[in-house]
């Protein structure tokens, strides 16, 4: 019996090791297992019930605890001064030590629990309240696999909520999630004609997480500045107290992080984000391809943009 046990775990570990890296088979083990059924069934998923139009602020981020990190004293100010935030976490963070499609379901639904109860006590430190802080649900390090339904709800809450301003991270090539997040984002607000878009840098491969003087790894046309945050010592300790919050992923230590953000540019994205994520680039190719193939017909009708089909029969 322990010796059939042993053949077992080791003919999984072979299953884990081929098919890591194969989306497609990826997704379709996520579905069967219940863990990602879009919309009904997404492990970790809190989306709104009701929309309130009132949003001045809103924050897309990949994970719980990249709000902090990236722009902890940017949305802390924002929320003192009265202003409504509201925080989008992209995926549910269950994905540290091992992605959710090959770990207990049980497993992976606790930590999606502890993430999510973990960003409410941080941001209610500066009183965002849980009605105010969302999650898509999707996977943690797996968001390639989902660009066109984040498409759709990335779309509905901006044009639901109708913030004053949105927060996203930039694409880097520090986390996948970070860059397709972004790259989903910026590429709605575009699609829409939102402009109030802005973006901060958090670490890549010459950046690394903690950093105190941090700036952007790309930079952009000359009309657009960065602005380096200048954080007070009362903000500081702030931050500190809400990644203390954050206690599974032991982020504390990076309270020193600084914060720079600058307005987004949502054009040329798909050669941003081919020279600039570290995703293999024949796995980013049909991610565009399928991304661009959703919205097409928006772009073909308005004439705005040429160059996504010049794209997609490069690809």
């Amino acid at each position: 019996m322990l010796f059939e046990k042993k053949i077992i775990k080791m003919l999984l570990n072979k299953l884990i090791q081929y098919t890591h890296g194969h989306e497609k088979i990826i997704k379709k083990i996520e579905y069967i297992r219940g863990l990602y059924r879009y919309p009904s069934k997404m492990l970790g998923r809190e989306f709104p019930s009701k929309y309130i139009n009132n949003t001045d602020v809103l924050v897309f981020a990949a994970h719980p605890d990249d709000d902090v990190l990236g722009v902890g004293t940017t949305i802390t100010r924002h929320s003192l001064n009265g202003e409504n935030v509201k925080v989008v976490f992209v995926t549910n963070g269950t994905g540290r030590s091992g992605e959710s499609w090959h770990l207990k379901v049980s497993e992976s639904k606790k930590k999606s629990e502890i993430r999510y109860r973990e960003a409410i006590q941080a941001l209610s430190i500066i009183n965002i309240p849980k009605e105010s802080i969302f999650c898509l649900g999707y996977p943690d390090g797996g968001t390639q696999r989902y660009i066109k339904n984040m498409s759709g709800d990335v779309q509905t809450l901006i044009q639901k909520l109708n913030p004053g301003r949105i927060y996203v991270h930039c694409i880097e090539g520090g986390h996948i999630d970070h860059d397709i997040t972004s790259f989903v984002v910026k590429s709605i607000c575009n699609k829409i004609g939102y402009s109030n878009i802005f973006e901060w840098t958090e670490y890549n491969s010459i950046q690394p997480l903690g950093a105190l003087d941090v700036n952007f790894l790309s930079l952009q046309s000359s009309n657009v500045k960065a602005v380096r945050i200048d954080i007070s010592e009362e903000e500081r300790i702030l931050k500190r107290k809400m990644l203390a919050c954050h206690n599974s992923q032991n982020v504390e230590q990076f309270y020193l992080q600084g914060e720079t953000i600058r307005k987004a540019e949502t054009s040329k994205l798909e050669m941003e984000l081919f020279e600039l994520c570290q995703f293999p680039k024949r796995k980013l190719k049909p991610i565009v391809k399928e991304f661009y193939k959703s919205m097409m017909a928006f772009y073909i009708w308005l004439r705005l943009i040429p160059s996504p089909i010049e794209i997609i029969e490069y690809l």
